[in-house]
């Protein structure tokens, strides 16, 4: 349901800012307010989970998620959508990582990357289908039923989490820590405003300046609020090297997703010309190869490693985003869907391992704050990504439109930051995440 709702609205989004007569890169507010809604958010899902039934907290989750899509459908304007947006993040916050928590602590160490594996497949099934039926809605029907078509899936949701889900009994855990809360927040909004202030006028204006100011002084007071001994979001556990590099090294690979998840589907329909229900079936190409790789992705793992595979798939994705520089409008729609199901097997491969990698070496009294922080760094990673994008297609658009030499900036730049990503892999050290590796 997440995943349909983040790429059904992906192909939609330039008829959306022409119906709300905004340019198209500012409509990419609708998808940084819900990652960062969800960062925020997130920060507290760990610590729901250990304090009430994570069944009780997931089925919560999808109904607020519900909620927010019902607003957004509503909406009569770019606030109103944004709001609904925000609302969504809340109850998507809560889904995926509690989701994962609840598969970490049913599964044994050594069979959770193929459990991870197994539990991405249905979630695919949002982003296959999702760029189609959101060209199909946006050519024939009103964009709002984009949203609508949620509802009936968050129903069958809660209804299957409540037959389905075993409860969790509820673990001893400290008091809520709302102040580090607060700091966090109030850092995540201010640094993500800044950069829409940014992309906006493209120039870093008053409004950015004091958004960056804002948000470094909440960072600071965050740091040094961090030490007491239960804080919302602990960095101590970055002392797990293998946590680090997947958090910190995997974030230039998550800003390079949320990037192209939004970069993409103006590309192919504002940069070659295609049609909005073109630009679907290209996306659901994507989402076909990133499921089509978990069928070799455990024998690629026992027989590479995690680190040289990581390395290497960094490299090849970049090289895949340079490869777009020299197609020109016309190309035949049919290579592009090809050339996008391999660029989709590959991001599966960086997804899949770094979600798992997050647990290698995390004892199991941690797991819950490691979730979180892990979490959180992986969707502000996103948003920043989105905005960053649209910064750089900002800074040399014409009026409300995108030239199509404008898209040459953002592919070179997601280019060097995989090359970046792979490089911070090489602090992995053979053996890391054996105990990931199920050897039966």
């Amino acid at each position: 349901m997440e995943g349909l709702d983040a790429t059904i609205i992906a192909t939609s989004l330039p008829q959306i800012a022409h119906a709300m007569n905004v340019p198209a890169t500012t409509i990419g507010v609708t998808l940084t307010a819900y990652l960062i809604s969800v960062s925020m958010w997130m920060a507290a899902s760990g610590w729901l989970a250990d304090r009430f039934d994570a069944r009780r907290v997931f089925v919560l989750a999808i109904t607020v998620f519900a909620l927010g899509t019902a607003v957004c459908g509503f909406s009569a304007n770019l606030a109103q959508l944004v709001t609904g947006r925000f609302i969504q993040g809340m109850g998507g916050a809560m889904m995926t990582p509690v989701g994962r928590l609840i598969l970490a602590r049913s599964f044994p160490r050594d069979q959770l990357v193929q459990a991870m594996s197994y539990m991405i497949v249905p979630g695919l099934m949002g982003p296959l289908l999702g760029p189609v039926v959101g060209g199909w809605i946006t050519s024939y029907l009103d964009w709002r039923w984009i949203f609508f078509a949620n509802l009936p899936l968050a129903l069958g949701g809660m209804a299957l989490a409540m037959r389905f889900l075993d409860r969790m009994p509820a673990t001893q855990t400290p008091r809520f820590d709302w102040w580090g809360f607060a700091l966090v927040a109030l850092a995540l909004v201010a640094f993500q405003t800044s950069l829409e202030a940014i992309a906006e006028k493209g120039a870093f204006t008053g409004a950015a300046q004091l958004g960056v100011a804002v948000a470094l002084v909440a960072m600071a007071a965050y740091w040094r609020h961090a030490g007491r001994p239960d804080p919302i979001l602990d960095f101590r556990l970055m002392r797990y090297r293998t946590f680090a590099v997947a958090v910190l090294g995997g974030a230039w690979s998550r800003i390079v997703l949320g990037a192209t998840m939004f970069l993409f589907p103006l590309y192919f329909q504002l940069g070659l010309g295609a049609s909005p229900i073109e630009a679907g079936y290209l996306m659901a190409a994507l989402a076909i190869g990133q499921i089509a790789l978990r069928l070799v992705l455990d024998p690629l793992r026992r027989r590479l490693g995690l680190r040289l595979l990581l390395i290497g798939n960094c490299i090849a994705l970049a090289a895949m985003l340079l490869l777009f520089l020299p197609m020109r409008e016309g190309i035949s729609l049919w290579l592009l869907g090809a050339f996008l199901f391999g660029f989709g097997m590959l991001q599966a491969i960086q997804l899949s391992l770094l979600g798992a990698l997050n647990f290698s070496g995390i004892p199991a009294t941690e797991l819950g704050r490691a979730t979180s922080l892990a979490a959180v760094a992986q969707r502000l990673a996103m948003a920043a990504g989105i905005s960053l994008c649209a910064i750089m297609l900002g800074h040399t658009r014409a009026g409300a439109t995108i030239p199509r030499g404008s898209f040459s900036m953002p592919l070179i730049a997601l280019a060097a930051m995989l090359v970046l990503s792979a490089l911070s892999f090489r602090f992995l050290r053979e053996g890391d995440g054996d105990d990931l590796i199920d050897r039966r």
